[in-house]
């Protein structure tokens, strides 16, 4: 009935590499912009300009169909809607924020903080839209313009929604019918879910496939999880399984195909999903299907998608051991998150009890509540190991002399030097989202998002855009960053100047501008004090619940621009490299350029005491005060988790981990060796990750 995936794999393995446009089936690159930006310049509501925008793409770029794949998925779009966005968003920069975006753009520059606007983290109603399907939005959204008492505006958001409907009924039906003489299944597949909800799973998989393709490569805008996938397939599964449709090696072939097509596709920073975890009702919903996913994934050998395990007191053992080994086994792409935490986190910044249990991971570790929030989780940062740089020079960038922190008061007693930094991170987080509250000020003429609006009931019940504030929940926020760095420095600080006396703090700001050259013995001492972050030292814990403490206290709950609220997180992601570059030496003995700390990880080397340390001080805080996620990194040795005993002290590792209050954790299972026949061979390491 289907092609056999392992016969065409490496037919299909790079069909975005790249894509074979079929020439005939629309116009040149060079028209298609001319006639989009032609739209553009007629004017009008913005959010109707970028409709019709993307049903001209779909009725008249060209198309590509994959004969030996069993989904279809491509509309040339170019990059133009991106790019729409990107002008508009420099009109609205240059006219309204002139002067907030020159400062931030210098700050970030400096590796200080930044703030931004967000149209990239966004999370589909994914489980709506296999429910009602295409045909079933349309009926709500006429429902709702049929109101006597419409302003023009939302008039404009209910044309939009619809003009963008056509679009991809019109693009579903191209790929109908060009696929139609090769895999006759496939183009009724997608012909159905032009008008229908899907019928089974096979086109269930197409239509989210089909959407996640619209609307991140066609629409512009990035999906950063398609949900919770082993919840929006389940149904499918057991009814195709109860009525003979497909047996279950049909379904497990299905599945290779898909998530083989987010693999192929090599999607921008990994798109995940997640598996597991509670319901709204409180039930655990980990069952067959999340057991086969992680099944068919780690037999295709992949790390794309991202895979978000959610975790309950309810969620199987056997599940999580399976989960496991396939980390143990190479795969790393499996991210564990505590709904306990995540869900009390939730809560705290105004999202009921049955909502918070149904959140999903967005993008890294993000947590915000499946279909009803917009939690612009990408929004700004704080480097926190910059707080000690501006406390040393008065606010000044050492390496360009230009201000960009506050004044520091005067300095006698180490509790000083602390509220000086914390001057300094305050400064830089009210920078941040006072930016970002005026940005998101004008995300109307920004970036409108009809395509995501239509799975949102609140949007459509109100007739307002989702990026104008139209969902449930509106969120934004700001990661704070380097927290290791920090905690160390401070302690440098607080033992060599305050305690011991062994130089006074201007002669270790001395040192730190001339990058420790000539005090090499200061600088290994600093290195070997036993007040670090990452060995359940007590001085150096009681630091850090400090200093998230005061983090979580400036960020969340406070309002944005958009009728929600601010959340704060505490990861730094891959920021560590490039923000170390601009950061000058740190009392914590690391010199100018050298990387900061990631995530929740120590400093790199200074985690002594073993794991169980190190989950000491990662859980010195709560974490429920980071709504928008935080994460802690492991690296296990192969030895380490070997045999059946390896996987029991895997398993506790996490779990530890989890009943102490942890929110995510990462974890990598590889030694010096491997990583060293990775760099030498890189083509036979392609799924490694650190």
């Amino acid at each position: 009935m289907f092609l056999s995936f392992e016969k065409v794999r490496s037919e299909i393995e790079g069909q975005f590499l790249p894509v074979n446009w079929i020439e005939e089936s629309g116009i040149d690159a060079e028209t298609l912009e001319k006639e989009i930006f032609a739209l553009c310049a007629e004017g009008g509501s913005r959010a109707v300009i970028k409709a019709r925008s993307f049903r001209l793409i779909a009725e008249r770029s060209r198309i590509a169909i994959d004969k030996k794949d069993i989904f279809q998925d491509k509309l040339f779009a170019g990059g133009l809607l991106v790019k729409q966005r990107s002008l508009w968003e420099k009109e609205i920069k240059d006219r309204y924020l002139p002067d907030e975006n020159r400062e931030l753009q210098e700050a970030w520059a400096c590796g200080a903080y930044r703030g931004e606007s967000d149209f990239g983290h966004t999370s589909p109603n994914s489980r709506l839209l296999l429910s009602v399907g295409f045909g079933g939005l349309k009926a709500r959204i006429e429902e709702g313009a049929r109101s006597s008492a419409l302003s023009e505006k939302q008039k404009d958001f209910y044309t939009s929604c619809l003009i963008v409907l056509e679009g991809l009924k019109t693009a579903a039906l191209r790929l109908s019918n060009a696929i139609r003489p090769y895999n006759e299944k496939n183009a009724e597949a997608l012909l159905h879910i032009v008008e229908h909800p899907p019928r089974d799973s096979y086109e269930a998989m197409q239509l989210l496939i089909f959407y996640f393709f619209m609307h991140e490569y066609v629409f512009g805008t990035r999906v950063r999880t398609l949900g919770r996938l082993d919840v929006l397939l389940t149904p499918f599964y057991r009814t195709d399984l109860e009525n003979g449709t497909y047996t279950k090696e049909e379904l497990r072939g299905m599945l290779k195909f898909f998530l083989h097509k987010f693999w192929a596709a090599k999607v921008a920073f990994d798109l995940p999903f997640c598996l597991g975890g509670i319901d709204s009702d409180g039930n655990e919903v980990t069952n067959e299907v999340s057991r086969l996913i992680v099944e068919v994934y780690r037999a295709l050998d992949i790390h794309s998608p991202k895979i978000h395990i959610r975790v309950s007191e309810q969620t199987p053992r056997d599940f999580l051991l399976l989960v496991l080994s396939s980390i143990r086994a190479g795969n790393s792409s499996f991210v564990f998150v505590n709904d306990r935490i995540g869900i009390e986190a939730l809560r705290r910044v105004g999202c009921s009890e049955r909502d918070a249990r149904d959140y999903v991971p967005i993008g890294c570790y993000e947590p915000a509540v499946w279909g009803v929030e917009i939690g612009c989780t990408g929004n700004g940062c704080v480097s926190l190991a910059k707080a000690v740089e501006l406390t040393l020079t008065g606010g000044y960038d050492l390496k360009s002399g230009k201000r960009i922190g506050c004044a520091t008061e005067s300095i006698r007693t180490f509790d000083d030097f602390f509220a000086a930094v914390k001057a300094q991170i305050s400064y830089m987080a009210e920078k941040a989202m006072d930016y970002i509250t005026k940005i998101e000020g004008h995300y109307a003429q920004i970036g409108p998002d009809p395509m995501l609006s239509m799975q949102y009931g609140e949007s459509v019940r109100k007739g307002v855009d989702v990026m104008e504030g139209g969902a449930k929940y509106n969120n934004s926020s700001l990661y704070f960053y380097f927290i290791a760095t920090l905690v160390d420095s401070l302690c440098a600080v607080k033992r060599l100047v305050f305690d011991e006396k062994r130089f006074s703090l201007e002669g270790l700001y001395e040192m730190l501008r001339a990058d420790w050259q000539g005090y090499e013995a200061e600088r290994q001492y600093s290195l070997r004090i036993e007040e670090k972050y990452g060995n359940g030292n007590p001085t150096a814990d009681a630091i850090t619940k400090e200093v998230a403490d005061f983090c979580a206290a400036l960020v969340n709950a406070r309002p944005n621009g958009r009728g929600g609220v601010f959340k704060a997180a505490l990861f730094s992601i891959d920021r560590y490299v490039k923000c170390g570059e601009q950061t000058m030496a740190t009392p914590d003995g690391r010199h100018a350029g050298d990387i900061l700390s990631k995530n929740l990880c120590a400093t790199v080397g200074m985690d002594q005491n073993g794991i169980t340390s190190l989950i000491r001080s990662a859980t010195a805080f709560d974490h429920a005060l980071f709504p928008n996620g935080s994460v802690l990194d492991i690296l296990l040795h192969p030895s380490a988790v070997s045999g059946e005993d390896g996987m029991t002290a895997f398993l506790g590792i996490l779990l530890t981990y989890f009943k102490r209050g942890g929110f995510a954790m990462h974890g990598n299972v590889f030694d010096a060796k491997l990583l060293r026949e990775a760099q030498m061979n890189p083509q036979k390491y392609k799924t490694l990750q650190v």
